[in-house]
């Protein structure tokens, strides 16, 4: 459930599981935070209060009790990998076509026409 709307939170596992799989190394351990203080905070409350965002290629730490902070630079280059690597497994696993597929239908009948 999320702690700030308080709805039943289907999104977050899915959310960690990605940063666990595709992520580079140094960031799964933080998957739950990121989570937690940059997804929900941003979506929910509108404010990184809780987290420390940086310009440059700082990596990804914890600073304080469960404050994180990396650069965005750094982050940027996370993501990209992240996705290389969901590339790389999507062209060989079929559960993963299967639910990629699945999910585009069901956002293509929700989209306006």
């Amino acid at each position: 459930m999320c702690p700030k709307c308080k709805r039943r939170d289907s999104i977050g596992p899915r959310y960690q599981k990605y940063i666990e799989e595709f992520f580079p190394n140094s960031y799964k351990p933080y998957a739950s935070n990121l989570y937690k203080f940059y997804r929900n905070n941003l979506v929910h409350s509108w404010n990184l209060f809780e987290a420390s965002i940086l310009p440059g290629n700082e990596s990804i730490t914890k600073i304080q009790d469960n404050v994180l902070s990396f650069g965005l630079l750094n982050f940027f280059d996370a993501l990209k990998e992240s996705v290389k690597n969901f590339g790389d497994k999507f062209k060989t696993e079929e559960k993963l076509q299967k639910d990629s597929k699945n999910r585009y239908q069901q956002l293509h009948l929700s989209a306006k026409k």
